[in-house]
Order: structure tokens, then C-alpha cells, then sequence
């Protein structure tokens, strides 16, 4: 199978944009973060801004699914155990945070917030409240899924790298140092705690647009090179 230059450089602007979501998708939530009361969250649901980016989340989710598939494929003959199982972890992640965004868009913003607010009646009110308050379990849930996914991605491909480059391949160790930063979270998730993410909050705001736009730089600079070497193995 032939991959020409233009795919790669395509995921490489999908990594790129990537850079651009990041920061909506952990920058923007810091505009309504003293929402906490159950009435101001329910009026979320008419935050221009705050149902944009909830949009954002899925273009964000799509174009990292396929920018991992494009890297995923630059590395796929020489690991591809590794890169198999990396780009399913990317996979899931992908369908599970489109999954658990479209709730938050369709369910808990369009449908029962929005009920809630023009209920006539209190015992439709309770109704609703009631519904809306099982949300959160069914978020969280939903969370451990994508994080564990999306960090089984990110090891797979760090060594999927480290074997391919060697022990000093640079994606590899971006690739394993970004998988030790998501460990912390993944930890206060399965222990239903905040001790230990508040303490990497600059990971969403720095470290991921900066890896995520080495990643669109690497593919970029490589497009040509890539798709020269799996042309040389259909002759």
C-alpha cells in the first residue's frame, strides 16, 4: 500500500490544528469555572461560548484520531504490534469523548437542562434534576475509558518509536514522558479524588499544544521521506 506525501502532510495540519483545540478545549472551560451552583449551570446551555466548545471537542477528538493514524502509519511496518494496538487506544479515545461530549451537547444541554428551565411545574423540575444529577457518574465514567485508552496509545507509540529510532528518538521520549504526565489523573480518576491533577493543570495549557505541534512539525518535515521508503517496498 502506497501513501504519498499529501497524507502525511495532511495529518501533520491536522496535528497542527490540534494545537489551536488544545487551548479551546482546556483554556476556554476556565471563562464559566465559577458556574458551581446548580441554577448557573443550568443557564450554560445559553453560553455561546461554552456550547462552541463542546463543538470544538469533537473536531478535536477527530483531527487527533487521524493525525495518530498518519504517524501511527509512518512507524507501522517497523513496530506494528505497537502501532496497532497504539492507534486503537487513540481509536477508542476518539469514539469515547465524542460519545461522552454528544451527552453533554444533546442530553444534558439541549434536552434536560433546557426542560428543567421552561418545566411548568415542579414535579417536572425534580424530574429533571433528578436526571441531571446521574450525569456526573455517567461523565466520569466515560473518562476513565478515553484517559486509559488515549494513555495506552500514548505508550505504544513511545516505544513503537524508541524501537524503530532508538533509545533517544525524541517523539518516543515526548511520546513516555506525556504518558508519566497523564498518570497522576488517571490515578485521582479510579480514586475519585483532586490530589494530585490540580498540581498539573500547565499540562493541558502548555505541554500539550507544545508536544502536539512537534508531532505536526515531525510529520511535516517527514511526508516526503515516508511516502518515498513505502514506495520503494510496492516495486
Amino acid at each position: 500500500m502506497n501513501f504519498s506525501p499529501r497524507f502525511f502532510r495532511a495529518g501533520a495540519v491536522c496535528a497542527l490544528l490540534t494545537v489551536l483545540t488544545t487551548l479551546a478545549v482546556h483554556v476556554l472551560p476556565n471563562l464559566w469555572a465559577d458556574a458551581t451552583a446548580f441554577e448557573q449551570q443550568i443557564q450554560l446551555r445559553l453560553n455561546a461560548i461554552y456550547m462552541a466548545q463542546r463543538w470544538v471537542i469533537l473536531i478535536h477528538c477527530a483531527l487527533v484520531v487521524f493525525s495518530m493514524f498518519a504517524l501511527g502509519v509512518a512507524k507501522l511496518r517497523e513496530a506494528p504490534a505497537l502501532v496497532s494496538f497504539g492507534f486503537l487506544g487513540f481509536l477508542f479515545f476518539g469514539v469515547t469523548e465524542i460519545v461522552r461530549t454528544s451527552l453533554s451537547i444533546f442530553a444534558v444541554n439541549r434536552t434536560w437542562r433546557a426542560g428543567y428551565a421552561t418545566a411548568v411545574d415542579e414535579t417536572a423540575r425534580e424530574t429533571f434534576r433528578s436526571v441531571i444529577a446521574v450525569y456526573p457518574g455517567i461523565n466520569a465514567a466515560l473518562f476513565f475509558v478515553f484517559y486509559v485508552c488515549f494513555l495506552l496509545g500514548l505508550v505504544c507509540y513511545g516505544f513503537a518509536f524508541l524501537k524503530s529510532e532508538g533509545r533517544k528518538s525524541p517523539l518516543g521520549l515526548l511520546f513516555l514522558l506525556w504518558s508519566l504526565l497523564s498518570v497522576p489523573v488517571l490515578i485521582d480518576t479510579i480514586n475519585g479524588t483532586e490530589s494530585l491533577g490540580p498540581y498539573l493543570e500547565w499540562v493541558g495549557t502548555y505541554f500539550l499544544p507544545v508536544a502536539r505541534l512537534f508531532v505536526g512539525i515531525w510529520l511535516w518535515k517527514n511526508a516526503g521521506a515516508l511516502a518515498r521508503s513505502f514506495e520503494k517496498l510496492s516495486r
